[in-house]
């Protein structure tokens, strides 16, 4: 018995042996073409999910094209039981050949044993014919089907079948039997890899991965990110996953000679601290940071001695030797984003540089910006506080970072400590900003606010991309879609590590956060019932702080206190102060002592207050009055203060117009001559260097441009002969760079207007019906707007283009439709139609299950870590708080 045990250990030994070395030779008969290789014993198999999300691995790019090859088998037996004997627990490899720049040529290559010999040499499917030919001695099987269309080749060699649909690439794979391994090529880098490992495997070269993200263009960062990674990549995913995410590892190969990774080459990393400032309109963010800043510096330094360009030289020429404190203020982090495109903001980009020294710095850029722009009032200027520098030399993040940091005509620059924040545009520039004072960022974003801190995947160089909103972009060249893995991961993160000479890639593939259980998802949850037999108030303030995303009801009651309502599940009712009349108009939340904390902005028709309170519950008042006794009717909330905070246009009954700069200064009437009449609100700030001022539409379709002292521009009004419903905004022209006033009249033209006063252009949008009327409307806080196109009983939302995004039909006439805007993923429509509210969000999807009873409008705030929104209406004698979880 130990004889015979030995024997049978022996030979169990001897043939897991031979299983191992079989599966690992399939090297031997991979051409020297493949610039693809993916080894797998799940593609097989009739599911091959990970982790709870339930990504089909069979889906993923270039996985997904193995396991489409596979299906070859399938024609050779109509026994499912044979082909499933045959391709049971094996692992089999694929390698792809470029035949063109879109069709792949696929070789799988399946080991066999000796029972599987006999019916392989002669296939069972009576739907096919089987012919052969001989090349090098060795027979050659061309299936075809019954009308003579070849269909695939395959030879039986060495224990293996290998099969094609491609007979030339059998052919090439008994060529390479014979030659040994040679070159500079995925087989002789990879050859002694064991492709037997659990898992699946997938080696490729750097440009492989072109075929699955389409180039963008020249000046995209994302060709010059890829030169990081080594030419020849392995990567390893495993059956078994930690946490949710899906990671795909690397073992490593040999760094590319590119000169950012030279310069991260003898570098630590550093985890990422950032989230507070990045927007959340960004698509795409290349990071490149180091922890060991001193000896990074160096090796910066090194490099840039060496390193010369026409911009360098052009800051030479303006600011001389002074050009040399950009480079010793740098610090050891680079973030470089893509912003999501919208109608006029076409390739907007975002550079923070970590910078120290920025008092000496400020001084340089001053100089800099007014020796190189002709005009000197359009050099500086200041934007919520923030110093604002147009740099007029062209690609100037090249002159300081390389060959990669490109699309830079002209560069618009300020301060975030402890990053100078550069963008090719200055409308992204102010967008950024607003969010970085709004906190519409990362870390109030629960998808993104923990993303490159694990200690344990620190690398360097990062790229992480928002498949929804790279999916989205207008213009863009689409390859394949992929359904899966955008139906349910949120992110994907690629890294680099470059220790020493290796360069270690990995993909990090990020789900959506974890759905909410069925029957709370998507249903609509009354909070509470808060008795109010009597609504005082002309509009509803529900409050909320972006920073935590708490939110919170104003109420005044007859003797007009403002009473507070925080907790929702009580209901319990606070005294705040005592006003000179009900609500009358919009209310806000925002810094406007710029102290650090929020304070309420409300007014009723005789004063607009602003309330602050501290750490101690302490309320202190601020309040201004229009003059003479004059009645509120609108307060709008613009951007653009000198001190950092934003500003308030407050709207008289009669049509006059005021400001509020701080609570030091009183409410200043914004135009001394000109006598508005039927304004539509809101009133907007225009904001770029040597062009500040106001944007007022009347409804008669003149549209006037206000300089900052509230003096008509020249050219101005602008009459466009026909009516409009709503406001007009600006944006920027990417050809010129030049602001325009953008609005749409009522019958649908949108019309763009120079700062000369001239219209440019003109656009008739789809207009179905003759009585479709259109207009903008705007979120409360005027961050962001979409079109309406309304009749009786319908209406329509367009995107800022003027694209439907969807229509709603059978609405009462004069429905009243708000646009809720909490953040570029997080936008939502509201349609009051008689005593009852419904919501959409802006794939035109319906929120909640049943619509929600409201006597007036109704406001939203939105809880980001819930992924929950909060309504509040009135109805039935009871303020009413209600609830949706949309994840």
């Amino acid at each position: 018995m130990i004889i015979l045990s030995a024997v049978v250990m022996i030979l169990a030994g001897y043939f897991l042996f031979k299983w191992y070395r079989i599966s690992s030779s399939a090297w031997k008969y991979i051409p020297s073409s493949a610039i693809v290789v993916v080894s797998s014993a799940h593609l097989q198999d009739s599911t091959y999910t990970l982790t709870e999300t339930n990504l089909d691995v069979k889906r993923l790019p270039l996985i997904d094209v193995a396991s489409d090859n596979l299906s070859s088998l399938n024609l050779l037996t109509t026994d499912a039981k044979k082909l499933q004997k045959l391709l049971a627990q094996k692992e089999i490899t694929y390698s792809f050949h470029p035949r063109s720049a879109s069709e792949w040529g696929v070789i799988v290559y399946v080991p066999l044993e000796q029972a599987s010999l006999q019916w392989l040499e002669r296939p069972d499917n009576p739907a096919i014919r089987m012919r052969h030919h001989t090349f090098q001695d060795n027979r050659i099987m061309d299936i075809y089907d019954t009308g003579s269309h070849p269909l695939f080749s395959f030879i039986i060699k060495d224990n293996y079948l290998i099969i094609s649909y491609f007979g030339d690439l059998i052919e090439e794979v008994l060529r390479t039997s014979t030659l040994g391994v040679q070159g500079r090529n995925l087989k002789s880098t990879f050859s002694k890899t064991d492709l037997s490992t659990d898992g699946t495997k997938v080696f490729l070269t750097q440009n492989a991965w072109e075929s699955v993200i389409p180039k963008l263009g020249d000046q995209q960062h994302y060709t010059h990110f890829l030169n990081n990674f080594p030419y020849f990549q392995n990567f390893h995913l495993a059956t078994t996953q930690e946490g949710r995410n899906v990671s795909f590892t690397s073992e490593g190969s040999p760094s590319p000679d590119y000169y950012l990774t030279q310069l991260f080459k003898n570098v630590g990393s550093l985890p990422f601290k950032g989230h507070q400032y990045i927007s959340q309109q960004t698509a795409q963010l290349y990071r490149y940071a180091t922890a060991d800043k001193e000896q990074f510096h160096q090796n910066y330094l090194d490099w840039h001695e060496n390193e010369d360009s026409e911009a360098w030289k052009k800051l030479y020429y303006h600011i001389g030797k002074e050009r040399e404190l950009f480079l010793e203020s740098f610090g050891s982090e680079l973030i470089f984003c893509q912003l999501e495109q919208n109608n006029s903001l076409v390739d907007a980009k975002i550079l923070l540089a970590e910078f120290n020294q920025y008092d000496k710095l400020r001084v340089v850029l001053q100089k800099l910006a007014k020796l190189s722009n002709e005009e000197t009032n359009a050099s500086q200027g200041k934007f919520q506080g923030y110093d604002i520098f147009a740099i007029g030399v062209e690609q100037m993040p090249q002159a300081l970072f390389g060959s990669a940091f490109t699309g830079f005509t002209k560069t618009y620059v300020t301060y975030v400590a402890p990053y100078l924040v550069m963008s090719n545009n200055a409308q992204a520039l102010q967008n950024y900003l607003v969010d970085y004072e709004n906190h519409v960022t990362w870390k109030q974003a629960p998808d993104y606010d923990s993303l490159l801190v694990n200690s344990t995947k620190e690398c360097q160089i990062a790229m992480v991309a928002n498949l929804r909103k790279l999916q989205a972009t207008p213009g863009r060249s689409q390859g394949k879609v992929y359904g899966d893995l955008l139906a349910k991961i949120e992110t994907i993160v690629v890294g680099c590590q470059i220790n020493g000479r290796q360069a270690i890639p990995s993909i990090t593939l990020i789900p959506k956060k974890r759905a909410t259980a069925a029957k709370v998802l998507n249903k609509t949850f009354l909070n509470i019932d808060i008795e109010w037999p009597q609504l005082y108030d002309q509009h509803l303030a529900a409050l909320q702080n972006p920073v935590d995303g708490t939110s919170e009801l104003l109420l005044t009651d007859q003797h007009y206190n403002l009473l507070k309502v925080e907790n929702f599940k009580t209901g319990k009712i606070e005294n705040i102060i005592q006003l000179d009349g009900n609500l009358k108009t919009e209310s806000f939340k925002v810094d406007f002592l710029n102290i650090g904390r929020q304070q309420r902005i409300l007014a009723t028709d005789k004063s607009i207050y602003a309330i602050d309170q501290d750490d101690d519950s302490v309320y202190t008042t601020f309040r201004e009055s229009l003059p003479l006794g004059k009645e509120i009717a609108a307060v709008y909330l613009v951007d653009g203060g000198q001190d950092g905070s934003n500003r308030f246009i407050i709207r008289s009954q009669t049509e006059e117009l005021y400001i509020w700069e701080s609570v030091t200064s009183p409410l200043k009437k914004l135009s001394q001559s000109v006598k508005f009449e039927n304004i539509q609100g809101p009133i907007l700030a225009l904001n770029q260097i040597g062009n500040r001022g106001f944007i007022v539409s009347q409804r008669n379709g003149k549209i006037f441009l206000l300089g900052d002292t509230g003096m008509v521009k020249r050219g101005f009004p602008s009459d466009l002969l026909t009516r409009t419903a709503g406001p007009f905004t600006w944006t920027q022209n990417h050809t010129t760079g030049q602001p325009e006033l953008l609005g749409v009249s009522i019958s649908g033209q949108l019309i763009r207007i120079n700062l000369a006063g001239k219209i440019v252009s003109k656009k008739q949008l789809l207009r179905p019906l003759p009585g479709a009327t259109f207009k903008i409307i705007f979120d409360r806080n005027s961050l962001d707007w979409v079109l309406t196109r309304s009749t009786d009983s319908r209406t329509a939302i367009l995107d800022q283009n003027g694209k439907e995004l969807f229509e709603i039909k059978d609405i009462m006439p004069n429905a009243e439709i708000q646009y809720h805007f909490f953040g570029a993923d997080n936008r939502f429509i509201s349609i009051k139609s008689g005593s009852y509210t419904t919501l959409f969000d802006l794939q035109g999807n319906r929120l909640g299950d049943k619509a929600i009873p409201s006597e007036s409008p109704i406001r939203i705030t939105y809880q980001p870590g819930y992924y929950k929104l909060l309504i509040f209406s009135h109805s039935e004698e009871k303020i009413q708080i209600w609830s949706i979880k949309l994840r």
